[in-house]
């Protein structure tokens, strides 16, 4: 009896790891056995970039391939067919929404009435939109704020050390959430610091999250994270604001042009009437999640890149110069900065946030036309780094060339074309199509913005002159060098 016994349980152990699976017949970069594919997960962690490469090389005339990661397998389309075929497959086929809900458990960070009902993405969409060019001279102030206190200027000759990524980052929370919150708590130290922690507590959930069944996340992540006192936090800050200006509205007898003109007096005009203080934090502290990750870490990689390219410096200032002489501190001049955009636009072709773009889960079963079949719950992306340096779409790909779109925008006659905020399957920083980042233009001028400011009032080096801080990958993200310092001082020609 003991033996048999002992025999079944073999046959089930043995069964239940080496059952067919779904995702069995799709090719696997890396190991793919029960055990031996969590190798390839950690291996993923630290050679990510390099694992999508090599999926890419392997099937370069349009395939399919998966990775193993911590707590999935992602699918990853290459060619430009098959991206096509999963861009345009409808939401409620393939689901951006699904997907960000699973890869960072935006369920638990932000909570179903958030994401289900994403007012504030909508408001991105338009409402912002259409007001870069009223906000960008009160952007303008706050850079002279921000950079004011965090870059501080004397007559001194003498180079200052500040940390890169640290510096881009409260400047980016000081001057996005004037538009996001306005003054005075766009400044408040200690709103700052909330926005830039609760930034990497999302982040951190994923891992933490990773092995979890979903209905343990409220109760390990209630006492093993900091998300819940965070938005406590964030609920305090925001409530005087929003006192005041409920009491203003019932001053001009519900009057909304009475309130200041920014994302969270749009909220309060859009969001359901029993929106709550909690809900409302969540939606600000999602926006700054998904505006302020991408544009500090831009900003940083920018700096990096002119600082160690100092022969850039002198005809994007020129640019910038030219602009402002003519149309002053706004949209207008922002939009003018053509070689600006291009060198923007070259720093993320190296630098896109994600090796890999179209993220979605499928909510049906599909089958693409070269006969793959995806099943129902599968993670699924396109190939996007490898893409940005392939050598036939972008000649000489390695090379860092900030007149690369500059030369395009002239060839063609037509700047459109080839500026920062447009998409494509051969450009797919901000995604493609209908989900492509609604942000991505307000995003663009922010960061012309701050760089114009910067090169006009300021020198920048490196601590090695010439040596880019070498960046840091984890999975499929990469980051600027965290640890690294820029020199500064005030412009001297």
């Amino acid at each position: 009896m003991c033996l048999l016994t002992s025999s079944a349980f073999k046959d089930t152990l043995i069964w239940v790891l080496w059952k067919p699976r779904p995702l069995d017949a799709i090719p696997t970069v890396g190991a793919s056995g029960p055990l031996t594919s969590y190798v390839s997960a950690i291996r993923f962690m630290f050679h990510g970039r390099d694992m999508i490469q090599q999926g890419y090389r392997r099937f370069y005339d349009g395939g399919v391939f998966k990775i193993p990661m911590i707590d999935r397998y992602m699918v990853v389309v290459v060619g430009r067919k098959l991206s096509e075929e999963l861009r345009a497959a409808p939401e409620g086929v393939f689901s951006l929404t699904q997907a960000l809900v699973d890869m960072l458990h935006f369920d638990f960070a932000f909570g179903k009435k958030v994401y289900l009902n994403p007012v504030h993405t909508h408001l991105i969409k338009t409402k912002m939109t259409k007001a870069i060019a009223a906000f960008t001279p009160d952007l303008y102030n706050e850079c002279i704020q921000g950079f004011e206190k965090y870059m501080p200027l004397d007559d001194s000759k003498e180079w200052k050390a500040v940390p890169c990524l640290p510096t881009c980052s409260r400047l980016s929370v000081i001057i996005i959430n004037r538009i996001l919150v306005g003054d005075p708590l766009c400044r408040d130290p200690e709103y700052i610091k909330l926005i830039l922690q609760f930034i990497v507590d999302v982040f951190k959930s994923r891992m933490l999250f990773a092995l979890l069944p979903r209905s343990l996340k409220p109760i390990v992540g209630r006492f093993a994270t900091n998300i819940p006192s965070q938005v406590h936090l964030g609920m305090r800050l925001l409530k005087p604001i929003l006192d005041e200006r409920t009491k203003i509205l019932e001053g001009s007898d519900g009057e909304w042009s009475a309130l200041p003109d920014d994302m969270l007096s749009w909220l309060m005009a859009s969001v359901p009437r029993d929106e709550t203080l909690e809900t409302m934090t969540r939606r600000l502290l999602a926006v700054n999640v998904a505006a302020i990750h991408s544009i500090r870490h831009t900003f940083s990689h920018s700096i990096f890149y002119l600082a160690v390219n100092q022969e850039l410096i002198p005809p994007i200032r020129k640019e910038v110069e030219e602009a402002i002489a003519e149309d002053g501190w706004t949209k207008t001049a922002m939009s003018k900065l053509y070689l600006l955009d291009s060198f923007l636009k070259e720093v993320l072709r190296f630098n896109k946030d994600r090796a890999w773009s179209l993220n979605r889960k499928a909510l049906k079963d599909f089958t693409f036309s070269d006969g793959t079949f995806i099943p129902k719950g599968t993670s699924i992306a396109a190939c996007a780094t490898p893409v940005h340096m392939d050598g036939s779409v972008y000649p000489d790909p390695a090379k860092f060339d900030a007149y690369r779109f500059y030369r395009l925008m002239e060839r063609d006659n037509d700047a459109s074309r080839h500026l920062l905020v447009k998409t494509s399957l051969e450009y797919l920083t901000f995604g493609h199509g209908s989900h492509a980042c609604p942000g991505r233009f307000f995003a663009a001028n922010q960061l012309k913005l701050m760089l114009s400011y910067l090169l006009l009032n300021y020198d920048i080096e490196l601590e090695t002159p010439g040596v880019m801080p070498e960046r840091v990958w984890f999975e499929e993200s990469v980051l600027p060098n965290p640890r690294a310092n820029i020199l500064y001082r005030k412009r001297q020609a």
